[in-house]
């Protein structure tokens, strides 16, 4: 016998359940900092530091130390209004020129407003003044509409080797940037107009174009650089040459790369080099038609280069290999080649390393082979040991001279802010022996 469904009155569900409410009117909501807003007077620390030793048979030797300090100290909350500071304290060997390697080298100290890649406002020692221009004791103004970005910056130029101010030369020019970030391809495309004095000179005058475009697993990248010279420069260089140029592109998807690249290049040629250089560094020099006496600067010396690199990942094997070829001419035309092969084997946290390396130069021929097994021993430590055996064929040796060495890498991870890493080198070999070690760390203090 089937029941009857037993029917109910509609009002009989009235006020069954609880009225709705939403959950911030029985919570207490708190105000989380998102995007660029930070803790008023907030600074953010980083702080590297390498150093490096070698001695060799006879008991020569050199060993220099750098501890670099990057920081950022935010002045307001809710305006990115930030000084900045990249300071390194270093420590050289005996015998190393004090003039050249000073104890203490500034990379920055700037007041900023704006993004720190991209400020609005930079004063101080920048650590770059445009795309193609570092270091600048001086300001930098930006002004931003759209896709579009025009600054303009200029000061004078620090010691490179040193950091020292220098006032004997400036730097001043625009730069104009193109960056839809919209696009599909993303393209950024810029023109930085420079110049510089020397002496009192007009000295500089380059034009750089820049580009770079990615959509997907594409990446492209391009450069040229254009220079103008005064009619009687010293280095027999045209009214305009084009001074350097560069073309990139690179395919990454699901453990597998393909790059390729060509660069060309023109020696660097200014005022102020020239007199900090030998003449012969900066061009090729050639007797004069008619006076064997009298060398001037042929004017035509260049290098290009062009190499790629693939490699793949796929379970436990990781292969990945780079070929070069360049060309240079300058007293005469020489050509290099060389190419790289890695493989390794993982197994568990083990790993079995494979490497191979050839090349050809005016000055000889090498060829290596190496073999070596690295552990992840701990989530923290991992260790690698690889022997490698080279041989050198210099054009003025009597006989191809074999090498042999030993290289250890240790990195430890202390904790997720904190990395030390540890290179030793040991070499020998015919009349060669020599021993090497390199450390580094990185910190980063937590919030």
């Amino acid at each position: 016998m089937i029941k009857r469904a037993e029917v109910h009155a509609p009002d009989s569900f009235r006020d069954q359940w609880p009225a709705a409410t939403h959950p911030a009117d029985a919570q207490d909501v708190a105000s989380v900092p998102l995007g660029s807003a930070k803790v008023p007077g907030a600074i953010h620390v980083a702080v590297l530091g390498h150093g490096y030793a070698a001695i060799e048979r006879h008991g020569t030797g050199a060993a220099q130390g750098e501890a670099r300090v990057v920081a950022s100290f935010d002045v307001l909350n809710d305006r990115p209004l930030a000084a900045e500071a990249d300071v390194a304290v270093r420590g050289f060997s005996t015998g190393a020129d004090k003039t050249l390697h000073t104890p203490l080298f500034v990379r920055a100290l700037q007041v900023r407003y704006g993004n720190s890649l991209d400020p609005t406002l930079a004063l101080g020692r920048l650590r770059f003044a445009a795309t193609s221009v570092g270091m600048l004791d001086g300001g930098r103004a930006m002004f931003r509409t759209g896709s579009l970005e025009v600054a303009a910056f200029g000061g004078v130029v620090p010691d490179p080797i040193s950091g020292r101010p220098d006032t004997s030369v400036s730097r001043f020019g625009a730069e104009a940037v193109f960056d839809a970030i919209d696009n599909d391809w993303q393209p950024r495309i810029g023109l930085t107009a420079i110049g510089s004095t020397f002496g009192g000179q007009l000295d500089e005058r380059r034009l750089v174009v820049s580009a770079t475009a990615n959509r997907g697993s594409l990446l492209l990248d391009g450069w040229a650089e254009a220079q103008s010279f005064a009619a009687n420069n010293p280095w027999g260089a045209a009214a305009v040459e084009l001074t350097g140029a560069g073309l990139a592109a690179e395919w990454r998807s699901r453990g597998a790369h393909l790059g390729a690249d060509i660069t060309f290049l023109r020696p660097e040629r200014s005022l102020r080099l020239a007199s900090a250089l030998p003449s012969d560094w900066l061009c090729t020099r050639a007797p004069q038609p008619g006076d064997v006496a009298t060398e001037s600067c042929r004017g035509d010396d260049s290098s290009a280069t062009a190499s790629m690199s693939a490699g793949l990942r796929r379970g436990r094997f990781v292969v990945d290999g780079i070929g070069t070829v360049g060309r240079s001419h300058a007293v005469s035309t020489s050509y290099t080649s060389s190419a790289y092969l890695r493989a390794e084997l993982h197994i568990d946290r083990h790993r079995l390393v494979l490497g191979s390396s050839v090349g050809r130069a005016e000055f000889g021929a090498w060829t290596s082979g190496e073999g070596g097994i690295g552990s992840l021993v701990t989530t923290k430590l991992d260790v690698e040991v690889r022997y490698r055996a080279e041989l050198l064929d210099y054009v003025a040796a009597t006989k191809a001279l074999l090498l042999h060495a030993i290289i250890a890498d240790v990195r430890y991870r202390f904790r997720t802010n904190l990395d030390l890493g540890l290179s030793a080198l040991a070499t020998t070999g015919m009349d060669r022996s020599a021993l090497g070690a390199l450390a580094t760390f990185a910190w980063r203090p937590l919030p």
